[in-house]
């Protein structure tokens, strides 16, 4: 019995542990970036951001593209507000919505689970999950050269600790930079 409880312990944990993906693509050798040390955003709005979940506040945007040019500068290069930079950032984060399953649940809710009803004092509950995805492109001469990406699952306790995600997704997303 211990065997079975210490079991469905270990699955459930392993099901709640936020696991991050991350990837790359890459079209220059390495060493590519080598004599750059300069980089700037590709437009004057240096996130593209779509969050159908909700809201994400613009204090964090500032400070997920704030963390890119601190990330950026522990590799090397500094940022520079003008044309004049050796290549550009592009960054993109999309968030979206999974249903995951419906349940009827008589029991009124409860702050920790109001946010998965569907309306108030409803006793259906939705299970979802909401996906956050970032992306990082980099152009050389105006050509991207190198993308680097990183997606995890997002709960609503990290809308109030949206810096520790940022802290931890972005050297995911820089790990393979520069080529």
């Amino acid at each position: 019995m211990r065997v079975i409880a210490g079991l469905l312990c270990a699955l459930f944990l392993s099901a709640c542990a936020t696991q991050m993906q991350t990837g790359n693509q890459c079209v220059v050798a390495p060493g590519f970036l080598d004599e750059q040390s300069t980089f700037t955003w590709r437009s004057d709005q240096a996130l593209d951001l779509d969050d159908r979940t909700g809201y994400i506040s613009p204090i964090v945007a500032r400070g997920l593209t704030d963390a890119v040019a601190a990330e950026l500068g522990r590799k090397g290069f500094a940022y520079v507000e003008n044309e004049g930079a050796d290549f550009e950032v592009a960054l993109t984060l999309r968030t979206r919505r999974e249903l995951m399953s419906m349940t009827i649940n008589e029991s009124p809710c409860v702050d920790a689970d109001c946010w998965e009803r569907i309306d108030p004092g409803s006793t259906t509950r939705m299970d979802m999950r909401t996906i956050g995805f970032l992306a990082a492109d980099v152009y050389f001469e105006g050509e991207p050269i190198w993308r680097g990406w990183v997606e995890r699952t997002l709960y609503p306790k990290d809308r109030d600790d949206a810096e520790v995600v940022v802290a931890e997704a972005v050297p995911a997303l820089f790990e393979s930079f520069p080529p």
